[in-house]
């Protein structure tokens, strides 16, 4: 370690001590420090009723409710919304002062950058957050910024990101999503489910991706005692998928969506056609690509683990009743 002016100063005076001040210093130390982690939170804080953790495509971001209505971002999760490489807040408000894209940013806007809120969670004593509005408003600016050309090159990617999470809120709003993040939306208004499906649901339909990996079919072939591979009429040979598949798959992976809500839906707007259940798209073709996929791919991964770890149908439903015991009996019930 190098000596500086200061520590060498430090030392020479630690040193003209006796070793009864030495220890009454540290004792006196000690307590400032016990003092000031025992101190109870500011009572004029104020508390967050609700948390949890908004999925945005790979993201996870820390949000909150606050007993006056507030929606928040955690100040460090702003960073991380928007991609940076070090996640921390102090991260993103340096970004925001930067040449080019804080010249796009109003002073209101400023100032609530410059002054996050301060806040009582519910696991900690202390959080620092912006109203989530924040992020929608900083998310404009810098498109703005973007489109104007003023973005240096080690900006451009925020523009991409930032445009992500505006797709992803434009169906109903970041205030619905972090309802639905914290639960908040338990208690909210008669019509949150409705507002919720709309997250998930795409009017116009998508052109086809391939959303369910092979070896999901894989699984359920060993599962059911079938065969892997079939061979169609003029001798193709592909995996084998028989019908009961897809009831299987309406069952366990699209009715868990928020409880059967987003099925129905999907059933409304996408209906069978003809007595054999044809319908003209996929489920998925109409779910939304910056949420509705997400939710979809993380059931499609649920359900394939279990089906890994099952050697019988029987097997798999019971730790899937143990996995997603809000379905209560129902699933039992399904014929599969």
């Amino acid at each position: 370690m190098i000596d500086t002016p200061q520590s060498k100063g430090g030392t020479a005076r630690a040193n003209q001590l006796s070793p009864e001040e030495r220890s009454e210093i540290a004792k006196q130390g000690a307590q400032a420090r016990w003092r000031s982690a025992a101190a109870p939170p500011d009572p004029s804080l104020p508390l967050a009723t609700h948390q949890g953790k908004m999925t945005v495509g790979s993201l996870d971001l820390d949000c909150y409710v606050l007993e006056d209505g507030r929606r928040l971002f955690h100040k460090r999760g702003m960073a991380r919304a928007l991609d940076m490489k070090s996640g921390g807040g102090n991260v993103f408000m340096r970004a925001m002062r930067r040449k080019g894209l804080g010249s796009e940013l109003d002073q209101k806007l400023i100032e609530k950058i410059e002054n996050p809120i301060n806040f009582k969670p519910l696991t900690q004593d202390l959080g620092h957050g912006y109203d989530a509005e924040v992020l929608v408003e900083v998310c404009k600016a810098i498109i703005r910024a973007d489109d104007a050309g003023k973005l240096s090159p080690s900006q451009i990617p925020l523009a991409s990101q930032a445009r992500v999470l505006l797709n992803a809120f434009a169906k109903v709003g970041v205030t619905a999503l972090i309802d639905e993040a914290t639960g908040f939306q338990q208690i909210r208004r008669p019509d949150a489910l409705r507002i919720l499906v709309q997250q998930y649901i795409e009017v116009e339909k998508r052109e086809w991706e391939k959303q369910f990996p092979d070896d999901y079919y894989d699984e359920l072939n060993r599962m059911y005692g079938s065969r892997k591979l079939t061979t169609t009429a003029n001798g193709a040979v592909i995996q084998n998928r028989p019908q009961h598949f897809a009831k299987f798959t309406r069952s366990y992976v699209y009715h868990p969506l928020e409880n059967g809500a987003v099925l129905e839906e999907l059933d409304r707007i996408n209906p069978q056609i003809n007595a054999k259940g044809t319908r003209r798209d996929r489920f998925h073709q109409h779910l939304t690509k910056g949420y509705g996929i997400e939710k979809l791919k993380r059931q499609v991964q649920e359900v394939l683990t279990l089906m890994k770890v099952s050697d019988t149908t029987s097997q798999f439903k019971k730790l899937f009743g143990k996995r997603f015991p809000q379905a209560g009996t129902q699933f039992s019930l399904f014929d599969d």
